[in-house]
This record gives C-alpha cells, sequence and structure tokens, in this order.
C-alpha cells in the first residue's frame, strides 16, 4: 500500500506543500540564469584622454558624450581600437593608424562588465555563465548526498540557503576571480533546489500526477525567470540586485519546522515513529481515516527496494543488450541538445528588438504555456509524438527567423515554448524508457550529460562573430536532429514499465 493510498494522492496536504516549495522555486528561477543580466554584454569604446578627462572612466558618460562629434575622428568603428593622436582634440591630430585602447568607457556601469572593466575581454563575461553551469554538474552529486544521508527537506534548505549565502558574498566581490568563485560556489548549492524539491513533491505524489508535479513547481520558477528582469531593471546596478535577490533566501531556514519530511525516505533510515508522525498529520488535513492495519502495511511496503544481488551490473548488461545502449545514446543527445537550446535561448534573449529586460521576461513567460500543454497532452498523445512536435517546433520557429525578421520575437518565443515542452517531457520519457533495476542512475547519466549543453549555452552569443545567423541557426538544428532520433525509440503511454534490462530487448543470438 503507497502513502498516497493513505493520505490522498491530491489534497490541502499537497496543496500545502506546494505552497511551500513556491518560495525556493521562484527563487531558483531567479538566481538560474542572473549572469545574463549582472554580467550582461556592455557597449564600450576606448577612452581617449586628449578629448576627454578621466572621470569618464568613472561613470556612465551623458548620452551626448557617449557618441561625441570628435568620435568620427578619433574613433574607428572597430571598439576595442582607437586612432593615434599627437595631443590635441582636432581632426588633423590624429592618423589612419591605430592602436589598442589603453583604457574603455562604458555606456552604463549596470554589469560586472564595466565593474571589473572587461572591455574587449569578452571570453571573460560569458566565461561566468559557463562556470555558472560548471558548478550545476557538481552540485548533482552533492546534493543527491545530501538528500540520500540527511534528508529532501535538509537537502532543499542547505541548496537554497547555500546559494543565498555565496550570493551575498558575490555583490561584495572586489575582483573578477573572487566574483567567478563565488559564482561557482553559488551554483553548487542553488542549482540543486529545484531537483531536491520536484523529489520531494512527487514522493507525495501518486505515480500518475507527477506531471501535475511539473506544472506546480514549474509556474513558481518561470515567475521567478520574469522576476529577475524585473529586479535587475528596477535595480539597475547588479550589486544592488544581488542584495535585493537573495536574502530572502534565508527564509528557507524556516522549512526545517514548516516543510514535511519524505515519508519514503524516513522509512528507508528506518525512522519508522517519525514516518507514521507525518502520516497521522497528512491524513488528518486530507480528512482521511486511517486503520492499524494500513499504517503497518505502508511500513512493510515503502521500505526501499532491496535489489537481488544475482541480477547483472549495469555495465555487464550495457554491453550484452543493444536496446539499453541505444537508448542511452539517444537520450544522452536529447538531454544534450535539448538543454543546450533551453539556456541558449535564454542568453539570446538580449539579441532581440526592444527592451533586453522585456524580452526576457517574455521568454520566462513562455514556458507557462508549454508546461499547461504537457500537463493536458503527455498522455493523452503519447510521449514521443508530443516531444517531436515540439523539437520541430522549435527548429521550425527558429530557421524562419532570419527570413521573417518582421516576427523574431513572436517566433523567438514559440521555439521557446516548444524548447520547454521538450525539456521537461524528457523528465517523463527518458525514466519510462529505462528499467527499474537502473533507472534513477541511468536518468542522472542523462542529466548530467544535460549539464554539457547548460555550459556550452552562454558561448552560442560568440558564434554570432561568424554572422548573426550562426547562433540562431545552431539553436534550431540541434531539435530538429533531436526529432530524427525520436524514431529509434518506443512509446511508452499505457505499456508496462521495464523492469529488468532483459525486458527492453532480447538478448543477441548466441555465435
Amino acid at each position: 500500500m503507497a502513502t498516497t493510498e493513505l493520505v490522498g494522492s491530491w489534497g490541502w496536504w499537497q496543496v500545502r506543500l506546494a505552497a511551500l516549495l513556491a518560495l525556493p522555486m521562484l527563487l531558483s528561477g531567479m538566481y538560474g540564469t542572473n549572469y545574463v543580466f549582472l554580467a550582461a554584454h556592455t557597449p564600450h569604446r576606448c577612452h581617449v584622454p586628449e578629448c576627454e578627462n578621466s572621470s569618464a572612466l568613472e561613470s556612465a558618460p551623458a548620452p551626448e558624450s557617449w557618441r561625441p562629434d570628435w568620435a568620427e575622428f578619433a574613433l574607428p568603428d572597430d571598439a576595442c581600437r582607437r586612432r593615434v593622436g599627437s595631443g590635441a582634440c582636432r581632426i588633423d591630430a590624429f592618423y589612419n593608424e591605430t592602436q589598442e585602447c589603453d583604457a574603455f568607457v562604458y555606456q552604463h556601469h549596470s554589469s560586472i562588465k564595466a565593474e571589473f572593466d572587461l572591455g574587449c575581454q569578452e571570453w571573460k563575461r560569458t566565461l561566468v555563465g559557463t562556470i555558472h553551469n560548471v558548478g550545476m554538474l557538481v552540485s548533482l552529486p552533492l546534493i543527491g548526498y545530501i538528500s540520500d544521508r540527511w534528508g529532501r527537506r535538509t537537502a532543499l534548505v542547505v541548496a537554497g540557503v547555500g546559494a543565498g549565502v555565496w550570493g551575498l558574498l558575490k555583490s561584495l566581490a572586489p575582483a573578477y576571480t573572487f566574483y567567478l568563485a563565488a559564482e561557482f560556489l553559488e551554483t553548487v548549492f542553488g542549482a540543486s533546489v529545484y531537483p531536491a524539491g520536484f523529489v520531494l513533491m512527487i514522493e507525495w505524489l501518486s505515480v500518475d500526477q507527477r506531471i501535475l508535479a511539473s506544472l506546480v513547481l514549474g509556474v513558481p520558477l518561470a515567475a521567478g525567470a520574469a522576476l529577475l528582469a524585473l529586479l535587475d531593471h528596477l535595480a539597475g546596478y547588479w550589486r544592488l540586485w544581488a542584495r535585493i535577490a537573495y536574502p530572502p533566501s534565508f527564509l528557507l531556514l524556516l522549512y526545517l519546522w514548516l516543510l514535511p519530511e519524505s515519508v519514503r525516505w524516513l522509512l528507508t533510515q528506518e525512522r519508522v515513529d517519525d514516518a507514521l508522525h507525518v502520516i497521522k498529520r497528512a491524513a488528518r488535513v486530507n480528512r482521511m481515516m486511517l486503520s492499524d492495519d494500513s499504517l503497518q502495511k505502508i511500513v512493510v511496503n515503502e521500505n526501499p527496494e532491496k535489489i537481488d544481488s544475482e541480477d547483472e551490473s549495469l555495465l555487464s548488461a550495457f554491453k550484452k543488450y543493444g536496446a539499453l545502449r541505444r537508448r542511452l545514446a539517444v537520450c544522452g543527445w536529447w538531454w544534450l541538445g535539448g538543454v543546450l537550446v533551453f539556456y541558449g535561448l535564454a542568453v539570446r534573449a538580449h539579441s532581440l528588438a526592444g527592451s533586453p529586460h522585456a524580452n526576457y521576461a517574455l521568454v520566462a513567460a513562455a514556458e507557462l504555456p508549454a508546461l499547461v500543454l504537457n500537463t493536458l497532452l503527455l498522455d493523452r498523445v503519447g510521449r514521443r509524438p508530443l516531444l517531436t512536435a515540439a523539437w520541430l517546433l522549435t527548429a521550425a520557429s527558429l530557421a524562419t527567423i532570419p527570413y521573417v525578421p518582421q516576427a523574431a520575437t513572436a517566433l523567438f518565443l514559440l521555439g521557446k515554448v516548444g524548447a520547454t515542452m521538450a525539456l521537461n517531457g524528457l523528465y517523463v520519457y527518458t525514466a519510462e524508457l529505462f528499467p527499474t533495476r537502473a533507472r534513477q542512475r541511468l536518468l542522472a547519466c542523462c542529466s548530467a550529460v544535460g549539464r554539457v549543453g547548460a555550459i556550452l549555452a552562454p558561448q552560442v552569443p560568440l558564434l554570432a562573430a561568424y554572422g548573426e545567423w550562426v547562433p540562431t541557426t545552431l539553436l534550431a538544428t540541434l531539435p530538429l536532429l533531436s526529432a530524427a532520433l525520436a524514431r529509434l525509440m518506443p512509446e511508452t503511454l499505457g505499456r508496462t514499465l521495464p523492469d529488468t534490462f532483459a525486458d527492453l530487448a532480447p538478448p543477441p543470438a548466441a555465435v
């Protein structure tokens, strides 16, 4: 007998749990890609001491001083070079010969690019996003270990509060290297807030309601991403943004008392009395009647599954079953491409016409219809058809942008809807493609490959150096390949899930 059969699969207890998880999800959405604004590209030009004083280096210049009349003869089109001068600010005092800038003037000082004088070191700016996403790779095993050793609730609190601590320290960074280190450590903690919350939520839901969990947690996550843009617009300075955004994470310390622990985890730790206490509270809130008999059954049935020592290892199964190798290879590509496109679109939002803050908020809001569509359709049309349609929608939308530039924003948002549907659906589909014997390990493996895509995503804008169309074309090609590979995978809707490796396909015939 499962916990949800005793306390109800969806009632006021689960509503309360979802409401409590809304805050960490909101904060996770706000912190998740903050480098898009805190390390945003800032227009710059060379400082010309013959024509302006040093005060231009210390603060944003007035609009008329940003591109003054003398710029026509002192500054070439290259923002990283200036014309050689002879000491006076007049046209005949400058030569056609150019030299590298000695110092830079920045159009505004809202991001770290001006603060740390990164000038023409664009790679240092984009490295912030890459280091952020490298931290995601470290975060998975670290917070996963805390979750299994000390509980889902503890993992969530450690992740959320840890992100807040390092985020605040980041706001005090005296130099670029300190900022980079704080960015990494913030992500090592904060990147696992969503996984920790998702695991806790689904362990209080029945299996058929796990898609609903994606919706109720995905909405505050998307809202947090939109709030990131709004708060950056209002703050106008990256240090002030950080000092406003991170302190709310300390409220999560209260969750050590407010948030219920997973019954399944409590039983794995043989904390039976604690588990029964939580079950009784949940049943009371959901107005469910409990008997001593049913409580005894759940203690027996919810204990962790014992793995048969005679069952073959994952390594030997990988060598033996071609179906396992094929599924792992295809899912690995899906996660790599899916995460790269998802985060690549978030980074590319700045390239759209109009306000970068409004554009980013729209891109974040595009996740909401995607989550609703998945909730309505995944259990109706099937996993493979829906994911294929989502990938094709993303590819078609992004590939059309260069040909219909006047509709670029609408097409970009359609692409984000498709990318979100695909990535969200992958959580469900990937888990169903692998056997119970190794489902969690193989899902974690595919997710880890996806983190590589997140690491690469911040570098996508650099491809614009080869043509403005190159980044968008790359992001359109990846989902097209994913859609083609879907033909190699079986549909899982309504089918019995595999329990062992042998359920995937019969082993190859002996020679």
